[in-house]
This record gives C-alpha cells, sequence and structure tokens, in this order.
C-alpha cells in the first residue's frame, strides 16, 4: 500500500501549512502596534543612520567584483567539464577551451582595472 506521488504532495503541503500559518499568527499577534520614530528610522548593522544614504560607489573593490564573478562561473564549468571530459569528442573539447577564453577576457580586464590606482 504505497502513496503516490499526489498523495506525498498533498501531505507536504499540510504540514507546511500547519508549522508556517501558527508561526504568521504568532508574529502578527506580537507585532508592535502604531507608529514608533524611534522604531522606524534606518538601522544597519548595530549602528544608527548617519548621513546621506546615496553615497558615491568606491570603484576600489570593482575590479575584484568582476575576478570573483568571472572565477566563479570558470569554476562551475570546468567542474562540469571535468566530470564530462571522458564522454565528449575532441571538437566539443576544442569549443569549450574557446568559451573557457571567451570568459578570461574579463578577467583580464579586471587585472588591467586592478592596476590602475588612479581609478581608485
Amino acid at each position: 500500500m504505497g502513496l503516490d506521488v499526489w498523495s506525498l504532495f498533498a501531505i507536504f503541503e499540510v504540514v507546511v501549512f500547519l508549522v508556517a500559518f501558527p508561526l504568521l499568527v504568532f508574529g502578527w499577534l506580537m507585532g508592535a502596534r502604531g507608529k514608533n520614530p524611534i522604531r522606524d528610522a534606518p538601522f544597519e548593522s548595530g549602528q544608527t543612520h548617519l548621513g546621506e544614504a546615496r553615497q558615491r560607489y568606491m570603484m576600489q573593490y570593482y575590479p575584484y567584483l568582476i575576478m570573483f564573478i568571472v572565477f566563479d562561473v570558470v569554476a562551475m564549468f570546468l567542474f562540469t567539464w571535468g566530470l564530462a571530459f571522458s564522454g565528449m569528442s575532441s571538437s566539443q573539447n576544442y569549443l569549450f577551451l574557446i568559451f573557457i577564453a571567451i570568459l578570461v577576457a574579463p578577467l583580464g580586464y579586471a587585472s588591467y582595472l586592478a592596476g590602475k590606482r588612479e581609478l581608485w
């Protein structure tokens, strides 16, 4: 007597509702009511708000951000390529190497930006 997929899905939905709904109701019942200027003030990382919210973005870390994104994408594709390497033909491997070369181009640009100190 096994349960089919839809019965398991319905049981899952009931359990999610039985867990989530009381938590939402409890939060609504225990939540603060009314307006309070101290509570409504901006508060970030344990510090009160000082100064203007819109500030000029420092370009100091921009090249490193690009490097991180490129390394992340390249690592993801290299991992999947490594898993499927033995089953791929040589033409597919050459196409993948071209793709990796295209992904490495932004890395070179980021390295170039990291060397330009006047942007900082």
